[in-house]
């Protein structure tokens, strides 16, 4: 790399600084009209940007709908909203448009990309809600653009509140863990601010059998596998708003650590099942570290003739450093070989946005603005093994790189209310990109794209809309696919790749929303979609094996999400359904023939019971989690994974100190985790060579959590 890791952080804090200045320039120069009062301000954020929309297009929920369960935080009420799953809005769309979630605070997205929405609901007290709207159909183009259902969450600014939480958790291996967090929202003179603090350190016991099989079925070795696994974080999140020029700023700002620590022991046998006398053993020793950062700066305001602006600047840093240390003892005791891996990844991107809109033109709501980011990646890998006293650099190609992209969009949206129950969104994005490669390998790359979207939602009669849609998306590119990387626990080194592009998806999708004054609501949707230039492990021009543009594929399916309240047969009785089954098929260029996806994981299920007691201020409950299967295709393995279904109760109880005290049992009877890896030579093209049947369970776990508000 052209310069060490150190030189690049402070090299992306600067850049994060010059990355705000047109923000704030504009800030500065824009001429202002007379300055309202912060609490008109505050008022004007709590309507979504939209024309008037028909009054069964918004249900509203007040605060006190939540009060049987005992809330603490706005993530409380959402995840108890009937008929909604929270969307947390797609990383792997570019830039910040593209990316949008499900969920509006003061009918606002917050000013994040990483972990924005789910921060900004957890460092927001259940006291400080007013109530939650739930918006079917257009809830802002920019804001929401191709959500389905949205919800609204409108806060009280005149309040001071605060929550805290604090959780034991204790695995099957008998080693309690904690975890803590505090929300704090206050005034601090003409800002209105939020703060979360929130770390933990968990355990992840896991452990079972590994079969190698040759291409007869024959056992030829077996290994017994114990992975305890630790992760911590610590992460800090704070959002300001205030009145300034003639508008709304918000600032927002996130920052923590996080570190995943698995310990990997495989106890080798020779010819036979495991037994007391292992042959030999096998230890990988993992330490990830990740540290995150980022600053958004948001601004709008209210311009002349009904248009509004809204003004965005948001960088982010990322620093990854990963160690593998792998050594094989034969006997037990008696080191023999080994190998090390070390990757350093240093990651920056910064994106500037301008939107204009008009949201009160009666029967049309226009939009139009641009987008500009900047993103970039240097990554090194170095690994080396050793026989005895033996070393061997391995050489990877793309080992050591530095890969940049500039990228500029303009879009232009507009919701057109055609009748009192008819509405029609439509919108334009075009794009135009160039991605650099540096280093140990070399290429630029240009692409253009164009992206467009309609949607009609009609609202057939009260309490049910249908919405059809189609949508053009680009994927945002997995920058650690242009270097390579390395893998011990599935000893698989994989080159990079510089001639990686982006894919796309034309995503077709029909909805059923349902809702019923009864608290009961049903939300359905089918969708298809159009994937082309899927991204996909293949070999390489170089030779190696590694992701690229390996063709275009299909995928298809229905979602749902359930709320179906028992109180006719159970007195605070509800049932909670989430559904997702998908399928997908692809023609695989290295064998000639269709298969699935890779990374296209279903069904997804998940059902929920609980009771609310109310008056005897108890609540109780359990949930099942159906099995879950998982494919992924490798240029020289086929690697499916089943993870087992799962049980879960608990029950609650308000009586106490004014907490919320709440006991759980999860994995009841143990989870199981099954994998089976196909292997090949010289590729999946050629002969079946064996196969590795894995079979590993993780335990019951116990956990206390007790909750407050302040």
């Amino acid at each position: 790399m052209h310069a060490t890791l150190e030189e690049d952080s402070a090299r992306n804090i600067l850049a994060v600084c010059l990355s705000h200045l047109p923000s704030l320039f504009i800030l500065l120069v824009f001429p202002a009209p007379a300055l309202p009062s912060v609490e008109q301000q505050e008022s004007s954020l709590q309507r979504p940007a939209r024309s008037a929309l028909p009054a069964d297009a918004v249900k509203s929920y007040e605060r006190a709908f939540f009060d049987r369960f005992n809330p603490q935080t706005a993530q409380d009420l959402i995840d108890r909203l009937p008929g909604f799953t929270l969307d947390i809005g797609a990383d792997d769309l570019r830039g910040f448009g593209g990316a949008a979630g499900n969920v509006l605070i003061d009918g606002e997205r917050p000013s994040s990309k990483a972990g924005g929405i789910e921060d900004a609901l957890r460092r927001t007290p259940a006291d400080q809600v007013e109530r939650i709207q739930v918006i079917r159909g257009s809830a802002g183009l920019s804001e929401a653009a191709g959500q389905s259902v949205v919800a609204n969450i409108i806060r009280r600014r005149d309040r001071t509140a605060g929550s805290y939480e604090l959780e034991f958790e204790r695995p099957v291996d008998g080693i309690v863990y904690p975890s803590g967090e505090v929300t704090v929202a206050r005034r601090l003179g003409e800002w209105t601010t939020s703060t979360k603090l929130n770390a933990f350190w968990e355990r992840f016991p896991l452990e079972g059998p590994r079969l190698q099989l040759d291409a007869d079925g024959a056992l030829s070795s077996s290994q017994y596998e114990d992975r305890p696994s630790v992760l911590t974080q610590a992460y800090l999140s704070s959002e300001g708003k205030r009145a300034l020029a003639g508008g709304m700023l918000t600032l927002t700002g996130r920052a923590g650590r996080s570190a995943f620590l698995p310990d990997t022991e495989r106890l080798g046998y020779d010819g036979r099942l495991p037994d007391e006398i292992p042959d030999d053993r096998l230890f990988i020793d993992l330490d990830s570290i990740l540290l995150e950062g980022e600053l958004g700066i948001d601004w709008s305001r209210t311009l002349g003739s009904g248009w509004s602006v809204k003004l965005l600047s948001l960088s982010a840093l990322r620093n990854l450093d990963e160690e593998q240390d792998v050594t094989t003892e034969r006997p037990v005791g008696d080191i023999v070989s080994g190998s090390s891996f070390v990757l350093l990844e240093d990651g920056f991107e910064t994106i500037f946005r301008a939107a204009f809109t008009r949201p009160n033109a009666g029967t049309l709501t226009p939009e139009f603005g641009g987008e500009v980011t900047y993103n970039r990646l240097e990554s090194a890998l170095a690994l080396k093994t050793f026989v005895g006293e033996e070393v061997t650099e391995i050489d990877l190609p793309a080992a050591n790189v530095t890969v940049e992209e500039l990228r500029g969009e303009v879009f232009a949206n507009l919701i057109w209310h055609v009748a009192d129950r008819l509405s029609l969104e439509s919108g334009l994005a075009i794009e135009a990109s160039e991605i650099s490669v540096s280093g140990d390998a070399t290429n630029t790359q240009t692409f253009n794209f164009v992206k467009p979207f309609a949607t009609v939602i009609y609202d057939w009669r009260p309490g049910v809309q249908l919405r059809l849609a189609a949508r053009r998306t680009v994927g945002q590119l997995n920058f650690s696919q242009f270097a390579a990387s390395a893998s011990a626990e599935d000893d698989r080194l994989l080159g990079g790749n510089p001639d990686l592009g982006p894919d796309q998806t034309t995503r077709g999708t029909f909805t059923i929303d349902l809702r019923s004054d009864a608290r009961g609501a049903l939300n359905v949707e089918f969708f298809h979609e159009w994937r082309d230039d899927v991204i996909e492990q293949v070999e390489l021009p170089s030779g190696a094996f590694g992701a690229d543009n390996a063709g275009d594929g299909r995928v298809w399916g229905v979602t749902a999400n359930a709320s179906l309240p028992l109180t006719r047969i159970m007195k605070g009785g509800l049932l909670e359904i989430e559904a997702d089954v998908r399928d997908s098929t692809f023609p695989d260029p290295l064998t000639g023939r269709d298969r699935a996806l890779s990374d296209v994981e279903s069904p997804t299920l998940l059902a929920e019971f609980r009771q609310d007691l109310t008056e005897q201020r108890y609540s109780w409950g359990f949930s099942f989690r159906a099995a879950q299967d998982n494919a992924v295709f490798f240029a020289d393995e086929e690697s499916f994974t089943t993870v087992g279904s799962t049980y879960r109760v608990f029950v609650e109880t308000t009586r106490y100190l004014g907490l919320r005290l709440n006991l759980a049992l999860r994995n009841i009877g143990g989870r199981e985790f099954l994998r089976e890896r196909r292997f090949f030579a010289p590729s999946r093209a050629g002969e079946f060579t064996g196969t590795e049947l894995i079979d590993r369970e993780r335990g019951i776990f116990a956990t206390l959590t007790a909750t407050g508000q302040f």
